[in-house]
Order: C-alpha cells, then sequence, then structure tokens
C-alpha cells in the first residue's frame, strides 16, 4: 500500500501514558508482524514495574495525519559515568523483543530510526532479541548497517499430524523414556494440571518459585533481581491473556511445573522447576510430554521453546530459529575510540 502523508515521531513520557495509549498500542501490535505475546503491554507493563526504576523510558510514537501507526518501546541504562545505553524495553527477561509497526510498515520503522540516529542523548543502541527476518531486524540494519551482530537460537519444535504421529518420530529412547516415567509417576498417583485461572496462579506462583530453586539452586533465574516481582507480575496482569501454567501432581504436591505463554497458534516454553523426589521417572520430560500433547489437542502449530540451545530440547525434535542481536554506537570519534573500551564483545 502507497502511504504519502508525512511521519511525525514523538516520545510518549512515562510508562503510565503509554498504558493510557493500550488501545491504540495493541491495536498496532496486532499487524506488526513481531510477537504478540513478549510484546503485549501487560507483558511489558509487568518488565517496567520490575525494572523501571534504574531505567529512564524512552517511548516514541509515530502518527501519520493524527492516527497512530507506530510505537517504540525503549529504556535508557545509564553505565557509569558519561555512557549512555538504549535497549528495548523488556530487555533481559523476554525471548523476544522488538518495536511495532501497523501492517508491519517499513517507512515507520525508518522513521524511529532516523529519529533516534538524530538524537545525541545516546552512546550505545543494543537490539537483542529480535526475530530473524522481522520487521525490527530488518529496519534496525537498514539504520545501523555497520552494527556489531551476534546471533542466538531458539528451538522449536513444529506440530502437523497428531500426538501419535509426532511420539513415533522421536529416538526410541525418547519415546521409552516419557513413557515409561508417566506410567510410574501415575502408579503413585500423579495427574497432569493445566491452570489458567486467577484463583490457581497465584499457587502455581510459589510452586514455580520453590521447584525451579531447587532444580537450579545457584544458578536459578528467579535468584537475580527483579525477576521474582517480574513472574509475579506477569503472570497476574496476563490472566486470560495468555498466561498458562501445566503441573504433574502427586497427592497435590508439584513434582514438575513450567509457566508458560499461550496463543490459538503456539505454546511458549518459558519457565520450569523439578523436585527431586522422583527425578528418576523424568519428571520434566514426562510434563513436557503432556504439555506436548495438549498443544496437538488445541491445533497448536508450534511449541517454543524459546532461547537457549540446551541437549533435552533437541531430544524432541526441536529445530533451531536464530535470534538477532545488533549494537551500534552513536557519531562522534570519541564516541567509536570509547566503544570498544567500555563495550566487551557481543554474544
Amino acid at each position: 500500500m502507497f502511504h504519502d502523508m508525512p511521519l511525525t515521531v514523538d516520545e510518549v513520557s512515562s510508562f503510565a501514558r503509554l498504558e493510557k495509549e493500550r488501545r491504540d498500542y495493541m491495536d498496532v501490535l496486532r499487524t506488526s508482524g513481531e510477537d504478540l505475546l513478549f510484546l503485549n503491554l501487560d507483558w511489558l507493563s509487568a518488565w517496567w514495574s520490575a525494572y523501571g526504576k534504574e531505567r529512564r523510558p524512552l517511548i516514541l510514537r509515530v502518527k501519520e495525519n493524527g492516527r497512530t501507526v507506530g510505537y517504540a518501546p525503549m529504556a535508557v541504562y545509564e553505565q557509569g559515568r558519561h555512557w549512555t545505553k538504549v535497549r528495548f524495553m523488556g530487555s533481559g527477561p523476554s525471548d523476544r523483543c522488538g518495536i511495532i509497526a501497523r501492517d508491519a510498515r517499513a517507512d515507520v520503522h525508518d522513521a524511529i530510526w532516523e529519529h533516534m540516529r538524530e538524537r545525541d542523548d545516546w552512546d550505545v543502541i543494543e537490539l537483542r532479541d529480535m526475530k530473524q527476518g522481522g520487521p525490527t531486524e530488518q529496519g534496525a540494519r537498514r539504520a545501523f548497517p555497520n552494527s556489531e551482530e551476534a546471533y542466538e537460537v531458539a528451538p522449536y519444535i513444529r506440530l502437523s499430524g497428531g500426538y501419535d504421529e509426532y511420539m513415533a518420530s522421536l529416538s526410541r529412547n525418547m519415546r521409552a523414556t516419557v513413557g515409561r516415567g508417566w506410567r510410574r509417576l501415575q502408579d503413585h498417583g500423579a495427574i497432569f494440571k493445566s491452570m489458567r485461572t486467577a484463583d490457581r496462579i497465584n499457587e502455581a506462583i510459589r510452586w514455580l518459585k520453590e521447584l525451579h530453586d531447587q532444580r537450579w539452586r545457584s544458578s536459578s533465574c528467579l535468584r537475580l533481581p527483579g525477576m521474582p516481582q517480574f513472574i509475579e507480575n506477569a503472570a497476574q496482569r496476563m490472566v486470560g491473556r495468555g498466561i498458562v501454567f501445566h503441573a504433574i501432581l502427586v497427592d497435590g504436591t508439584p513434582q514438575a511445573i513450567t509457566m508458560g505463554l499461550e496463543d490459538k497458534d503456539r505454546y511458549l516454553y518459558y519457565l520450569s522447576g523439578f523436585g527431586p523426589d522422583y527425578a528418576q521417572y523424568s519428571p520434566g520430560n514426562v510434563l513436557l510430554s503432556r504439555i506436548i500433547e495438549e498443544c496437538h489437542q488445541r491445533g497448536c502449530r508450534e511449541f517454543d521453546m524459546l532461547r537457549g540451545s540446551e541437549t533435552y530440547k533437541y531430544r524432541f525434535n526441536a529445530v533451531d530459529r536464530p535470534q538477532v542481536h545488533l549494537r551500534a554506537v552513536n557519531r562522534g570519534l570519541i564516541r567509536r575510540t570509547q566503544y570498544s573500551l567500555r563495550e566487551a564483545p557481543l554474544v
């Protein structure tokens, strides 16, 4: 479609102000070609509540003839004296970040980045976890063609046919592990439970914190500053809007639990925790297989295992999907000299 009206870029003064534009934001998001769950305003609101005290919002809005056609939800990080970094809101806890334009319009993306290129109040822009080939990555590459780049994989499972057909595609050893583990757990009275309602979410959050810490101990991401608050806020804000917990319970006690996100076509495997009592029956793998079966029943097209190349993902026949990180330095010789001294290689 040809657009001949001039685009204007201005700044939304605060996240609270952006919340008041929820209808416009969500309307733009729906046709943006970017992730509808991780860029959902409820998810970003939970992120801002947990991390916003140490950041300054940089939220750009694009209008065309008075109609909003784009948003760039970003945040400013002060890194020591005289070094300012701009990142996407959601960076860190969010597995996909970006900016949104109505109908994925390239000219809206270009207007946002041109506005940023003209500003002198930042030193580095670090754009992590962009969907490869998505509108945000394409626009960022046009704006910053000489940026530093890195990649990370986010394996996913293509769902087609039925669950039995999918299971038949797994290795014999994996089928045996899942089948035998589920039978043994059922011998102990185990049940598989899906939790999507408000009255179960708070209980599920508590279970997740307990079991995630048991699984990962000192490396638990829930020990990171702000993360417990973020998880609780995100889960509560997104009740009925995509949040789901699944668990395997024995006598009412969770032995494995996951926090996920879902829409009608996808399931996103976000956080998990497993207890030690029935570890010999692989409750984590069993729980994943139960969720995959439910996804088949719901008619989902994919089971997204998100960032990271952990071995267990490939045992479920996940295939890699790259995500892109780009980092660009603002104009000026001093900045370019400082860049190599202040910034570690992008990974």
